[in-house]
């Protein structure tokens, strides 16, 4: 609503309805010049204000704006949001007048963020006749203002380092809507801010309400809002470990005049504030409460006429990097089953994020963790091998890049020879690559006789002492009966030379023995899952896999063995190792590999079946080794 004066008046006087209207949309605002110095102006409903906090701060909140009230004190603060917000405020004004607000913010990347506002003041119970002898009507007016703002920081580039601080920016699109009785009107302008914050806690909001003034016709006249200007500075202080105080003043200047106002703000443990503030109009008085996702605000307006009361709620959706990875920490140290599949999803969404970001080192992590407190999850485990298989395809892209810069540039300077070992180091990771396979060609063609054969030569002389370490090591673990890693050498010498017949035979003799052993292996479990000693089954099975990974069918037969096994295992016994999984897992998060490693030994004595705990023992093999 607009006045309460005019409340009085209209209540008083007797006019045609016409005049009456007339007058009142020449007064939209309140017209006690005492109590509120604009109102006589235009569109001063949109200056009432917006939030119990903004407000307890005298309206000195432009510099501030770090709540999704920005879209009405200065846009440019949406881009200071963190998480998704909604916030809710209601001011009790005099004689049945209200005044309420809604407001949003979105911050869809760290530099950017958009948002809504919608304002609506009402008043009622005014009265008018027709003429001096009719009885008195009751009627309304309503005002409302909807908004919607971007906002952006500039990125470090375009920010001067003088300033030592951030530079955001915003604008907002809004819609005027107000209606007097049975007539109403309605025009579309914008608002612009600024918000400079400095590192050591000094800020500046700079918002132009009307940049783009909205212009309203009730009767015949349209009625343009006037420009206002607010320049707004804060500076934040920490006072030791539990106080921070906010200092905060505005002008603004409007209809040719500077108008003033100031504030202050303390909280207790970033938890609890009070408030103070004073303008022209009055004092303002306010405290507020906030947890991780909430705050609420109240305040008090003493002005001349009557107090004002602002309520304010704001509700934030989601949790920071920062918020999740706290929550992690007080996690590990309840672990039991929920709290593990808790803790879970949250590395699975932090995980999320950081993919989305492009970090997929950050990403795969925590899906690794994800997936030890929560084996079961298939979807964590497909999305986990999805990554690491973008990860491998993304480290290829970089090597390849660097090997093509640097083939490139060893050509221009003339060392063809040093180029060609890039370009071969192109083709196998990208056998297809069909630059490199044309820039090999064209060094051969300029290549002599001479310098081919002593490349030949130099290349055979690399290649055999590969060959030499390759298959040395791989006979050294043959001896220790690691029949499987040395395999694996040797397959990496066959890599370096494929026809190498030495290797040939080697390998074709370390399969058969491993062949053999899996066979063994294979009856061995037969007979025991006949004998229905699933115990020894399940590790047979796994010895089969660490041997041949791919031997097919011998994954579901340790499942359903696993199955059978857990069938057995007491409660009492099952519970225990559920427990100490989750101390094997903390053990190897904090990288106490041994500990893990003990820890493990026990929970398959317990539990031989333990899903989890095989897959945390194969991770801790490939990080002891």
């Amino acid at each position: 609503m607009n006045s309460p004066a005019l409340t009085g008046l209209l209540n008083k006087w007797t006019c045609p309805l016409s005049v009456c209207i007339l007058s009142m949309a020449l007064s939209i605002a309140p017209v006690c010049v005492r109590a509120q110095p604009d109102g006589g102006l235009p569109g001063s409903f949109t200056r009432q204000g917006a939030g119990a906090r903004a407000l307890g701060l005298a309206g000195s909140f432009a510099g501030i704006a770090d709540d999704a009230s920005a879209i009405y004190w200065n846009p440019a603060g949406l881009s200071l949001l963190i998480k998704p917000e909604l916030t809710l405020n209601h001011i009790t004004l005099f004689a049945d007048t209200s005044n309420d607000f809604i407001g949003f913010g979105l911050p869809f990347n760290k530099l950017s963020a958009i948002g809504g506002g919608y304002l609506r003041q009402t008043g009622g119970n005014f009265q008018k006749r027709a003429t001096a002898f009719d009885t008195p009507a009751t009627f309304s007016i309503t005002n409302s203002m909807l908004q919607f703002g971007l906002a952006s920081r500039l990125p470090a580039a375009y920010t001067p380092d003088i300033l030592q601080g951030k530079i955001n920016i915003g604008l907002s699109i809004k819609n005027i809507v107000q209606q007097i009785d049975t007539v109403n009107g309605s025009g579309t302008g914008a608002d612009a801010g600024l918000l400079y914050r400095h590192k050591k806690g000094f800020s500046l909001g700079i918002a132009v309400q009307n940049i783009l003034p909205p212009s309203v016709t009730l009767v015949a006249k349209p009625v343009s809002f006037p420009k206002v200007i607010d320049i707004a500075p804060a500076y934040t202080r920490l006072i030791g470990k539990e106080l921070k105080a906010i200092l905060a003043a505005r002008t603004n200047y409007y209809a040719g005049r500077f108008h003033p106002g100031g504030g202050s703000e303390i909280w207790y443990l970033n938890k609890f504030a009070v408030r103070a503030g004073i303008e022209a109009k009055g004092i303002s008085l306010g405290v507020g409460a906030q947890g991780p996702n909430y705050r609420f605000d109240y305040a008090i307006l003493l002005h001349e006429l009557a107090a004002s009361h602002i309520i304010s709620l704001s509700v934030k959706f989601g949790m920071t990097g920062p918020e999740r990875a706290e929550e992690i920490r007080r996690g590990m140290r309840r672990l039991d089953q929920d709290e593990a599949k808790r803790l879970a999803h949250s590395y699975y969404l932090e995980g999320m994020n950081s993919a989305k970001e492009g970090n997929l080192t950050a990403a795969i992590s925590n899906l690794e963790k994800s997936d030890l407190l929560d084996p079961s999850n298939k979807q964590v485990e497909g999305k986990l091998e999805d990554l690491k298989a973008e990860f491998a395809l993304q480290l290829s892209r970089q090597l390849i890049e660097s090997s093509v810069i640097l083939a490139r540039q060893q050509y221009q300077q003339g060392n063809i020879l040093v180029s060609l070992e890039y370009w071969k180091a192109v083709l196998q990771v990208d056998p297809a690559n069909e630059e490199a396979k044309q820039a090999i060609e064209t060094i051969k063609s300029r290549l002599g006789t001479q310098e081919t054969e002593m490349l030949a030569r130099a290349q055979r002389d690399i290649i055999d002492v590969q060959l030499s370490q390759f298959l040395t090591k791989a006979q050294d673990l043959r001896a220790q009966g690691l029949i499987v890693e040395a395999a694996a050498e040797v397959s990496k010498a066959l890599k370096v030379d494929s026809g190498h017949e030495q290797s040939k035979l080697l390998l074709a003799e370390l399969n058969q023995t491993i062949q053999e052993k899996v066979d063994q292996l294979s009856r061995q479990a037969a007979l025991e899952d006949e004998k229905k000693d699933f115990k020894a089954s399940v590790a047979a099975y796994q010895a089969i896999l660490q041997m041949a990974p791919a031997s097919p069918g011998i994954n579901e037969k340790l499942k359903t063995a696993r199955a059978a096994v857990s069938v057995k295992v007491k409660p009492a016994l099952k519970k225990e190792a559920e427990r100490l999984y989750y101390v094997a897992v903390d053990q190897y998060l904090k990288k106490q590999y041994r500990e893990s490693s003990a820890t493990l030994s026990r929970i398959f004595e317990l539990d031989p079946g333990n899903e989890g705990a095989s897959k945390l023992k194969a991770k801790l093999e490939a990080a002891l080794k």
